[in-house]
């Protein structure tokens, strides 16, 4: 039902949420946010959360869950998916990306990110987008045709908990005291 739906605005907006690249200008632009508003001088304890997150929710997603489950995709699966990529700044219709879909490598990468930045994230406005973005970011990729909401819900799942994780494993670690003594 998401993904019958078409729009040529919603379209271009969702592909573009979906992208990579802007997925990765989001993270760089909070980073840098967070950076110059919390970690300051030790902006490298940042650098590793982040790349630990990515590293985290992606393995995790793809090791135990698509290559156990062996879900297909609705674009491998259905007929009339419709599906949409951004790609060179032009819009791709017949893309099907990857065989399998359980769980949302996405969603859980987005949401471990949000997860984890809310605990720094001190203004409600920054707090807003950035959740804002993730619950974007995860309907794109059921509007844009590569996954069914249960895998984008899972995903997103599995990416809270990743960063509530990272979380408690910085708040035991000594980079917590490093970040407290100013």
């Amino acid at each position: 039902m998401i993904n019958s739906e078409r729009c040529d605005i919603a379209d271009w907006i969702f592909s573009i949420f979906s992208a990579h690249w802007f997925i990765g200008c989001v993270v760089v632009s909070f980073a840098c946010y967070l950076t110059l508003n919390h970690f300051k001088k030790n902006w490298w304890i940042l650098i590793i959360l982040t790349g630990l997150c990515f590293l985290l929710s992606d393995r995790i997603s793809v090791i135990c869950f698509k290559d156990v489950f062996c879900r297909l995709r609705p674009s491998h699966a259905l007929q009339n998916v419709y599906l949409c990529k951004l790609q060179n700044f032009h819009l791709i219709f017949d893309n099907k990306g990857g065989l399998y879909g359980f769980v949302s490598s996405h969603a859980a990468n987005v949401c471990c990110i949000t997860t984890l930045y809310l605990f720094f994230i001190k203004q409600n406005i920054g707090k807003i987008i950035i959740v804002l973005w993730a619950i974007i970011t995860c309907y794109s990729r059921i509007y844009c045709g590569y996954h069914y909401p249960l895998d984008v819900v899972c995903g997103a799942m599995l990416g809270v908990v990743n960063g509530l994780l990272l979380y408690f494993l910085f708040q035991k670690s000594h980079a917590e005291k490093l970040l407290n003594s100013k």
